[in-house]
């Protein structure tokens, strides 16, 4: 039992799937975003895809598209990050590849020391600053990195809004992680979330819930087409309707539209992609807890994740 309960604490830790929103074909497409700016020395998205391919070409109905290419947290090796699909679902994956290009190791990179989770947790105290829940100087603090736009987020957040409900003593952070590549008008209900977060703030996760409880609808109050039958998105659409939940949330649509225009949320977005970059992450939703990291929680995964954040806040308590 102690060993199930241990596999099931690592496995909630390490999982770290990705969301299942259809790709829009205007963006950049993903291989070109990954080659953009390479590493000297990384492999080439070309070298990636052939070896994805040669790897997994036996099976017809796996899919993959390598996302970005970075260097890892590990000096000596390129972190590839890829995105497989096939009739089950998505999963994001990370291959880490050896400097010579002739090996790899696919998975999650941990960290390691007496206080493993020290400087992720460090970190986020000092720079986290999206939408809050609970008390500001509390000594355990959960951020959910997280995109609006996100089916796997939107299943997470019951599970999140249990978490707030179990454990009234955290300080909770929705910080804004907008999957631009794969989810189009989730950069403008980030900002509109960080203007409502900032004006005012007790109806910041009333929108968090009116959007995720609407996501479908929004979808197809957005999604167009074009003459040629490619598919599109409507801006007009996603501001009327983004200006329609902030109203339901309780906020003033006119003065939130004015705020989202503005110069500075458009700063605000880019620290808090930075944030998730300087973190490692790539997904979303990934959670901190007090700086361990989480991969998606689910329901199905709820006391281990209870059991985690207990330890979490007696760690604290106890100033361990």
């Amino acid at each position: 039992m102690r060993i199930l309960k241990y596999t099931a604490v690592l496995l909630l830790t390490a999982s770290l799937f990705a969301q299942t929103a259809a790709t829009n074909p205007a963006n950049q497409p993903a291989a070109e975003a990954a080659a953009a700016a390479l590493p000297p020395g990384a492999p080439t998205v070309a070298l990636a895809e052939a070896c994805f391919k040669r790897m997994f070409g036996y099976d017809q109905d796996l899919q993959f598209k390598v996302l970005s290419i970075s260097p890892s947290s590990i000096p000596e090796l390129f972190d590839v990050a890829v995105l497989f699909s096939s009739p089950q679902g998505q999963q994001l994956s990370h291959w880490y590849v050896s400097k010579d290009l002739r090996h790899a190791i696919p998975g999650e990179i941990f960290p390691f020391g007496a206080d493993p989770f020290a400087t992720e947790r460090a970190e986020l105290a000092k720079s986290a600053f999206g939408a809050t829940k609970g008390p500001a100087n509390g000594k355990l603090l959960i951020v959910e990195f997280a995109d609006l736009e996100c089916p796997a987020c939107r299943e997470a957040a019951p599970v999140m809004e249990k978490l707030r409900n179990d454990f009234p003593q955290a300080r909770f952070v929705f910080q804004s992680l907008p999957l631009s590549n794969l989810h189009p008008w989730a950069q403008r209900a980030s900002a509109f979330l960080d203007c409502i977060a900032r004006t005012t703030p007790d109806h910041a996760f009333t929108f968090i819930e009116a959007i995720y409880g609407h996501q479908k609808e929004i979808e197809a109050a957005v999604r167009k087409s074009a003459p040629d039958g490619k598919p599109i998105i409507d801006d007009a659409a996603v501001t009327e309707q983004l200006r329609h939940y902030s109203e339901w949330a309780g906020a003033n649509p006119a003065s939130i539209a004015s705020c989202v225009a503005t110069p500075e949320t458009a700063q605000r977005l880019m620290r808090s992609e930075q944030l998730a970059h300087t973190l490692g992450v790539t997904s979303t939703p990934t959670l901190f807890i007090n700086g361990r990291r989480v991969g998606n929680p689910s329901a199905a995964q709820y006391e281990a994740l209870k059991a985690v954040i207990s330890y979490e806040a007696d760690m604290a308590d106890t100033g361990r």
